[in-house]
């Protein structure tokens, strides 16, 4: 078991927190990649030692540090760095391939289906056109490091993004496509999400098993002009994603 390469022993920081100094050290090994996603941090005892605090002590800094979505708990197998997770916060709208820059990850897809097809009564009105006019049907799975993360899908309407269904849209952003060829600027997203299981596609594009527990936010997006011009869901493993909101009292 790899031993971490602690710059400092926290019992020897005269005038600080043990504790609170414990936790900024491991925060600092896990964001420098002393463990990769995956795998078991030393055991208590150990980590304990190197640290220099109290097994209680450390409890609580694990905890904490659990609380944050950094590690997770595996009973009777010690304690592991959790997978990199799509954090979500209200008020904030940002495309996978944002946040995955952002966390210092890289954003690739798989394309599932690009196409047209009439779009449903719902998505119509929703999108304000007619159900006699198409939509660009977008599907794809979205990995980070190469890990199958979410599965998108987005239905925009045809006539406002002219070959859209022909590009390769492999590993790039759509709201940047978007943006950058046919000016169209997602400005405000009403999101909602959702605790369900996954079928047995969804299953089989993330690599799990089918009726595992999945994060299902589904999305109407609007431009510039507060026009709606893409609606569709994204299906996230469920440690795969977090949602982050301050709360008040009001």
């Amino acid at each position: 078991m790899k031993a971490v390469d602690l710059p400092v022993n926290v019992a020897r920081v005269e005038g600080r927190n043990p504790a609170v100094e414990a936790y900024r050290i491991l925060q600092d090994a896990l964001n420098g990649g002393k463990f990769p996603a995956g795998e078991r941090l030393p055991g208590e005892r150990a980590l304990a030692t190197q640290l220099g605090v109290s097994r209680a002590t450390l409890r609580q800094v694990l905890s904490a540090l659990a609380d944050a979505g950094r590690i997770q708990p595996s009973p009777y197998r010690g304690w592991f760095v959790a997978e990199q997770q799509i954090v979500h916060e209200p008020n904030r709208l940002r495309g996978f391939t944002e946040i995955a820059q952002e966390l210092g990850l890289e954003a690739t897809a798989r394309i599932v289906r690009v196409g047209l097809r009439l779009p449903t009564l719902a998505e119509a009105e929703s999108l304000g056109i007619d159900t006699a006019q198409q939509v660009v049907d977008i599907v794809r799975v979205r990995y980070l490091d190469a890990v199958p993360t979410s599965v998108e899908y987005s239905s925009v309407p045809e006539a406002r993004v002219p070959g859209l269904a022909s590009m390769d849209l492999t590993d790039q952003s759509l709201y940047t496509v978007l943006r950058e060829r046919y000016d169209i600027i997602g400005m405000r997203c009403d999101y909602e999400l959702l605790a369900e299981p996954a079928d047995r596609t969804v299953s089989g594009f993330l690599g799990i098993p089918q009726g595992s527990p999945v994060l299902v936010g589904y999305q109407m997006t609007y431009d510039q002009n507060e026009r709606c011009f893409d609606i569709g869901k994204q299906v996230y493993r469920g440690n795969a994603y977090r949602f982050k909101a301050s709360l008040f009292r009001f």
